[in-house]
């Protein structure tokens, strides 16, 4: 068994450690003050901040990095790939441009349409050799996603509803990180999706109807930002993830949910 770092221990971070203590891994969760990780049984914390000088990690450690880019992404991913050996970074499928409803793999071009996509990049640039950057498309599960705020009456369809939008599962991507470090010839972008990007304004009408409550309203995007996030109309392909990682979907569409 390995002992793993997890930098960042937020929603995916926990479904991770879970993931990994239960396969007999010994794991080390990490935030600013070391108080704050969840306690989590078989979970040791650590005070980590990547904007200050990090401490000794385990040697021969797999870590895992979830955090957001700060202020300095490609210096706080770069003084972190210093401190480990097998490092995988848990990206987002907002590094590339729009895809005019295309198929996007990780060949599609690097261009950012929002301010943490190009935080995203730099961060992906700042990795080195051997490194894997999971290209994660919106993640959803249990008590955040689609489900929870059309029960809500929140959710609101930005746009006209036609843009495809990628999804994975936070208990698919916690498969996805786990498979990356038990597979060290891997490396380099890999997209993290599930099966079934389809068109947003679709998805929402059609479980609001299972779920019993009116379709949500259309609405224009309240910023740039968000426009850039939910009209980028890209169709994630997640070949590589199941070729490479041999990643079996246990949501492989949002018609799983509900």
């Amino acid at each position: 068994m390995a002992t793993w770092v997890i930098v960042g221990c937020g929603y995916t971070g926990c479904e991770l450690a879970r993931r990994l203590v239960a396969d007999g891994h010994d794991v080390i969760a990490t935030c600013r003050d070391a108080a704050r990780v969840p306690p989590l049984p078989g979970v040791r914390p650590l005070a980590l901040d990547l904007a200050q000088p990090l401490p000794e990690l385990p040697r021969g450690a797999i870590v895992a990095c979830l955090v957001p880019p700060g202020d300095d992404p490609g210096g706080e991913v770069a003084r972190l790939a210093s401190a480990c050996e097998r490092l995988i970074y848990v990206s987002s499928t907002g590094v590339y441009g729009a895809g005019g409803g295309a198929w996007v793999d990780e060949s599609w071009p690097l261009a950012p349409l929002t301010r943490e996509g190009a935080a995203r990049v730099a961060a992906e640039r700042a990795l080195p050799v051997g490194a894997v950057a999971l290209r994660a498309a919106g993640i959803h599960g249990p008590g955040r996603g689609i489900i929870e705020r059309l029960r809500a009456g929140t959710y609101r369809v930005i746009g006209d509803g036609r843009a495809h939008v990628s999804r994975i599962h936070v208990a698919d991507l916690a498969q996805a990180i786990a498979r990356a470090g038990e597979r060290p010839d891997v490396a380099g972008a890999i997209n993290v999706a599930d099966d079934a990007p389809d068109p947003v304004g679709m998805v929402a009408d059609t479980l609001a109807e299972r779920l019993g409550v009116p379709p949500p309203p259309r609405v224009p995007p309240p910023t740039p930002e968000l426009a850039g996030m939910l009209l980028a109309d890209r169709r994630i392909a997640n070949a590589r993830m199941k070729r490479e990682l041999g990643v079996v979907l246990r949501y492989p569409s949002w018609r799983d949910l509900a």
